[in-house]
């Protein structure tokens, strides 16, 4: 297994769309990290991180989320480490401005992990869907 984390989607909610302030969007996505290091180390630590970007503001970059805590007993180099996240964009994707408000707004995530080591996986992207009023 590589040290390079590697991701997979698994699930990604809506389907199609979502209603503004009804709907949760969320991922599902398979993970592998070669030498288990995801995750923080300690309190406060942000190395270990989901990357994600909403498309209809790509100058905006990527907005980081740290991963929770992993313990460490299941930290081993030499095993790696597998597993599934289950993860919830924060904020909720809402229209763009009062026109899209109105008509939908289209959109999709594009996201990626990074371990410990700064290195940083495969980049993932959703399907496309719509935010309806």
């Amino acid at each position: 297994m590589s040290k390079i984390p590697q991701i997979s989607l698994i699930d990604f909610y809506p389907e199609v769309g979502i209603k503004v302030n009804v709907d949760t969007v969320y991922m599902v996505f398979h993970l592998e990290d070669g030498d288990a290091d995801l995750g923080p180390e300690y309190k406060g630590d942000t190395m270990s991180s989901i990357h994600i970007k909403d498309s209809r503001f790509d100058s905006l970059g990527y907005t980081i989320y740290t991963f929770p805590y992993i313990s460490n007993s299941t930290e081993d180099p030499n095993k790696g480490l597998v597993g599934e996240c289950t993860f919830f964009p924060v904020p909720q994707p809402v229209p763009r401005d009062s026109l899209h408000g109105i008509t939908g707004d289209t959109m999709y995530y594009e996201f990626y992990i990074t371990d410990r080591a700064h290195h940083e996986s495969n980049h993932i992207k959703t399907h496309t869907f719509i935010i309806r009023p």
